[in-house]
């Protein structure tokens, strides 16, 4: 006997260690509600697909199921198939949110989420990038009619992709969130800098920024912006590298102010040596 039930898996219930593979699969096909849960965490994929048969098998379970990261994907699929559990908004938003369900099940699956469960999909690690993309579109497209209260969360804890969205206009709150954003990139955060749409509030917020207005390329990307304070691009002016201060005394993009001010400071350094 103890020979026996060291060739189990230690993940096999007791209920059903002594039985084969096709009869434990019986079992978990014909047993009663309150024995189900002996089979729910089974390694053997026929005993999980069996579950899946039973007439008793319901929402409970098929979170309990959805909770395994280790899920083999033909168990995915099939509980994916069942209807009538489909019909729990939970089970919906745990489909999707597993690593191993099918491709088009999960992007069919996104459309009946709400707002801040697509947020918590476009983050979930292990998940394919094009659900993630997917989510953060339909998250997009919400944004127009959000209320100022969701856009200031949906900054602070949205993707680095959300977040730059929302780095629009003259809500401090909004541009302090999204600043404040754990997702946010560098290079999420230099296109912002460039974009029509940046308000002088936003160029004044990320220069005043503890952590972003000390990073160097977004210091060169503020000083061509039109809308940084004189007083700002001339702190920036003195941490410049030789060559960045050059291409920045010849480029249209940086204010005349600031040019002249480059080419005297380059000019002086050369009558000097």
């Amino acid at each position: 006997m103890a020979a026996r039930e060291a060739e189990t898996s230690p993940n096999e219930p007791n209920g059903f260690r002594s039985s084969s593979g096709l009869e434990a699969a019986d079992l978990a096909s014909q047993c009663s509600g309150a024995e189900m849960s002996q089979f729910l965490y089974s390694s053997d994929a026929g005993v999980l697909n069996a579950l899946l048969a039973n007439p008793h098998f319901g929402e409970r379970e098929a979170l309990l199921m959805l909770n395994r990261r280790d899920l083999p994907s033909s168990v995915v699929e099939g509980l994916a198939r069942l209807r009538p559990i489909l019909s729990s908004y939970g089970v919906k938003r745990a489909l999707t949110k597993h690593p191993n369900t099918p491709l088009r099940t999960a992007l069919g699956q996104l459309k009946f989420l709400y707002l801040f469960d697509l947020v918590s999909v476009s983050l979930q690690p292990g998940l394919s990038a094009e659900v993630k993309r997917a989510s953060e579109e339909l998250i997009l497209a919400q944004v127009p009619k959000l209320a100022v209260g969701q856009r200031i969360t949906l900054a602070k804890r949205g993707s680095a992709r959300l977040a730059a969205s929302l780095l629009k206009g003259e809500n401090i709150q909004i541009i302090q969130a999204v600043l404040d954003n754990p997702y946010l990139t560098e290079a999420v955060l230099l296109p912002v800098l460039n974009r029509s749409d940046c308000t002088p509030r936003i160029v004044e917020a990320i220069a005043s920024h503890a952590r972003w207005g000390l990073r160097y390329d977004i210091r060169l990307a503020l000083l061509r912006s039109s809308s940084l304070p004189l007083a700002r691009a001339l702190a920036i002016l003195p941490e410049l590298k030789p060559q960045d201060a050059r291409a920045m005394s010849q480029d249209a993009a940086v204010s005349p102010q600031i040019r002249n001010y480059l080419s005297n400071r380059l000019n002086g350094s050369k009558t000097d040596t």
